[in-house]
């Protein structure tokens, strides 16, 4: 017997014990008893395998699909070696992405924008035989007394590339004469498209049409032009829209197979898995009988194969799989649910003569998080499972274990009676779902599966998607069955670019409070993010970047003289560097004018202790990263030399207030100038100075070579870097949070070492800082990537705040990745890189 463990959280309310041990012993017995009567296979787990999932690589960290529209991702080889996949992020965008298992790159291209929020319209994949992708994606909605809505198609210019796309075309292929009544609703999503061999190339395209039902198109010029849709099956109209789930599946030859249901689990009580195969114009049952040719569809219910019967077993099922042994007969995988919240993977396949059906584990209840106050839209979701077509007695599992669901790959070698379980993922803190082998992977293929990391998953009905906040929408990732690089040689240029990934691929999966997308933490992320993509032109880090500037109409919302308010405008101006769309700094402009107009250096009160208005002036050091920066970048993209100057004065009347000329150094702001440390030392915050340094490198960056106030910058550039070097520990290469008082708190902050890290790489690459530094920046480099984890968590950062206190190894906070992509770009070109 296979017993799945149920563990409860333990509550701290002492009166409730009792209860809940009584709860937790019923509970058990009543999953003893469940699993006893499902009968489970024997399984033999190696639990010497298996890793956290967010040590694997990312495809992308904002990515989504459903399990009803495939392939998701296939593997190509040609002149290259890739595995393709495709997703829908959560602002609609159609991306395809791809893996190179020869250079390890990873690219993406957007191939059509802003579709729908919906994670049911991600695309599906064909290569036709020049090696050009042909992808299908589609809307989820649903129409009624209009036009149906399209199905897409965008094809590649070129073969095994996927930055140049022709047109879009738009596949009106649902027959309006086949709707069973006026108000009948239509869709045209879960694309499957087929290529058969043995019909001269054809083309299938079956997909969810008129009334919910399985529906069909041939091409027979490549995808250039379709028939009209026919159905392929239609289930007893024992109610109004009656929709069967379809899971279709060829290895191209000659055999398309099909499974189904009746229709969806909340509307049926009885939902039986259903089989057919078409091969040669005629559809067959598994033993090879046959039910009628193509020109006579429908299929009926009653001529199909009933592979799981729903009313004899006693639980509705779904269907989630369907592949073709190496006998050519077929595989499916399919969960059943005595109640919503038990899920039991099975695996059925006909022998020959029969069909097999075992039942596999209890996978946990659905995964979705549901929201407080609500009943769970989609009880029926499960973690998810997906068969490896290249050898179906493997099969790739999502299953709940204490309480996170986790990856495992199931093997049998006697036709499901038994089984061997792999952990590919375990010890994760968030759920991993919908497994998917890859298509093409044969055996010894490094590359076999991918899936979703979800971050949050919350299910709506389609009418509220379109409505739902930016934080509310899905977050998760796809997520490749390739760990990521260890870094064994941080100062080599192809493992920076790999930390650099690594840190922003966990950081974007792991967001800080979303509410504040457009805030000072969010901007100095993204100016790292920039760093980033400048290295690798991966379109994922621009895209996000674009998707938060979409999100808020690239305005930086209210209170336009806060200086934190105005770092974003600095990643506006970078994107329309990048595109040229006006709209990206229309808002920037208007708010900067207002500060030229209204906050002149005559009026200027840099004052902040007692200055109700110290909100409006740069009256904190940190507001000369914040700020300044963003009108030089501004200045930078239009030309317009008002926005240089303006920054010009406003900072030196800043620094000439806060710099301390003894010291070399900046306070915070004027409440430090006479208060010290326990140790009686003066109060120079670490994180603070390297605002400050980072902001004058990154001014300098821009600012003309003929700029007259340029030598003051560099001079000051000289000045802090000498004293940052002079205070660098030299055992760790770090800083330390008070950077006069080490005592305080020995241990080296990540956040104020990275933006020092950037300053002097910066200053190494520019001819500004003495070689001689250089060793000592290479060691500052390797102790700050020591710091991230194998997940790519860079910790030891303090909390936002405004002086010097104690942090732990495990914090994170997103300005502390954003400086050390800051930093990592500076050291990669310093070590030789090239951009």
């Amino acid at each position: 017997m296979n017993i799945n463990r149920i563990l409860i959280k333990p509550t701290n309310n002492y009166s409730c014990k009792m209860k809940k041990s009584i709860g937790v012993l019923v509970l058990f017995v009543s999953m003893l008893t469940l699993n006893a009567q499902q009968n489970l296979v024997k399984t033999k787990v190696n639990r010497t395998i298996g890793n956290h999932s967010e040590s694997y690589k990312s495809f992308t960290f904002n990515g989504s699909w459903c399990w009803y529209t495939d392939p998701r991702a296939v593997y190509f080889e040609g002149k290259y070696k890739r595995t393709y996949s495709g997703w829908i992020d959560n602002y609609g965008n159609i991306t395809i992405g791809f893996y190179d298992h020869d250079t390890k790159e990873i690219a993406t291209h957007i191939v059509e924008e802003n579709l729908e929020v919906d994670d049911h319209d991600h695309p599906s994949l064909l290569f036709d035989e020049a090696g050009r992708l042909l992808v299908f994606f589609n809307r989820h909605g649903y129409g009624e007394d209009t036009i149906a809505p399209p199905g897409f198609l965008i094809r590649a210019e070129n073969p095994e590339d996927i930055l140049q796309w022709k047109k879009v075309q738009e596949l009106y292929l649902n027959d309006e004469k086949l709707k069973p009544s006026r108000n009948a609703s239509f869709s045209q999503d879960y694309s499957h498209p087929i290529k058969l061999k043995a019909e001269q190339g054809r083309l299938y395209l079956f997909w969810r049409g008129i009334d919910g039902k399985p529906t069909y198109s041939i091409s027979n010029d490549n995808g250039e032009t379709w028939s009209k849709g026919k159905f392929v099956y239609m289930p007893d109209p024992i109610y109004a829209f009656r929709r069967p789930y379809t899971k279709v599946y060829s290895n191209g030859e000659s055999k398309i197979h099909f499974t189904f249901t009746d229709g969806h689990p909340d509307k049926e009580k009885n939902n039986n898995i259903y089989y057919t195969y078409y091969e040669n114009g005629a559809f067959y049952k598994a033993n090879g009988q046959k039910i009628k040719n193509i020109e006579d569809l429908p299929l009926k219910t009653k001529e199909l194969d009933i592979v799981y019967d729903a009313k004899k077993s006693g639980a509705k099922a779904w269907n989630w799989d369907i592949a073709e042994d190496e006998k050519g007969n077929p595989v499916i995988a399919y969960a059943k649910f005595p109640t919503d919240t038990t899920h039991y993977y099975c695996y059925a396949k006909w022998s020959g003569k029969d069909w097999i059906n075992k039942t596999l584990v209890h996978a946990g209840s659905w995964f979705p998080k549901t929201q407080e106050g609500r009943k769970e839209w989609a009880p029926h979701y499960s973690g998810g499972m997906n068969i490896d077509h290249e050898n179906t007695n493997e099969i790739y599992l999502s299953v709940k274990r204490n309480a996170v669901f986790e990856i495992e790959k199931w093997t049998t070698k006697n036709n499901g009676n038994s089984w061997k379980v792999e952990p590919i993922t375990k010890g994760s803190e968030k759920d991993n779902i919908r497994p998917f082998a890859v298509r093409g992977a044969k055996k010894g293929n490094p590359l076999q599966v991918l899936w979703m990391q979800n971050t949050k998953y919350i299910v709506y009905s389609h009418a509220a998607w379109t409505n739902t906040t930016w934080d509310e929408r899905f977050h998760s990732s796809i997520k490749i069955g390739v760990q990521s690089p260890e870094i064994t040689n941080p100062l080599e240029p192809k493992q920076i670019i790999d930390v650099m990934r690594q840190t922003a691929d966990w950081q974007f999966a792991n967001p800080f409070d979303l509410k504040q997308v457009i805030d000072w933490h969010w901007g100095t992320y993204y100016v790292g993010v920039e760093a980033l993509y400048e290295l690798t032109k991966e379109d994922r880090y621009k895209q996000e970047m674009i998707n938060v500037g979409e999100h808020a109409n690239y305005s930086i919302g209210g209170e336009i003289f806060h200086a934190d308010k105005a770092t974003v405008m600095s990643n506006w101006a970078w994107l329309y560097e990048e595109d040229k769309d006006p709209k990206m700094i229309e808002h920037s402009k208007w708010v900067m004018d207002a500060h030229i107009g209204l906050r002149t250096a005559r009026k200027a009160d840099v004052r902040f202790a007692g200055n109700p208005y110290f909100t409006e002036w740069w009256t904190w050091c940190d507001a000369l990263f914040v700020a300044p920066p963003a009108f030089a970048k501004m200045w930078d993209v239009t030309g317009e030399k008002k926005y240089l100057d303006y920054m010009d004065r406003m900072f030196w009347i800043s620094k000439d207030y806060l710099y301390s000329k003894e010291d070399s150094l900046m306070f915070r702001d004027d409440r430090y100038f006479k208060k010290r440390s326990e140790n009686g030392k003066k109060i120079f915050w670490g994180r603070g100075n390297g605002w400050v340094i980072a902001a004058v490198t990154r001014i300098l960056d821009l600012l003309p070579q003929d700029y007259p106030s340029r030598p003051k910058y560099i001079e000051m550039y000289n000045e802090m870097t000498a004293k940052l070097l002079e205070l660098q520990n030299k055992e760790d290469g770090m800083w330390r949070a008070s950077l006069l008082d080490p005592e305080f708190f020995d241990v080296g902050e990540t956040s104020g070492s990275a933006f020092y890290i950037y300053a002097m790489a910066w200053g190494l690459n520019n001819g500004i800082l003495d070689m001689k530094h250089r060793p000592a920046v290479e060691k500052g480099w390797i102790a700050l990537c020591d710091k991230v984890n194998k997940n790519g968590r860079l910790g030891s950062v303090q909390y936002d705040g405004v002086d010097p206190y104690k942090f732990k190894e495990d914090d994170w906070q997103v300005y502390g990745t954003g400086a050390f992509l800051m930093a990592g770009k500076e050291i990669y070109q310093l070590m030789g890189g090239s951009k």
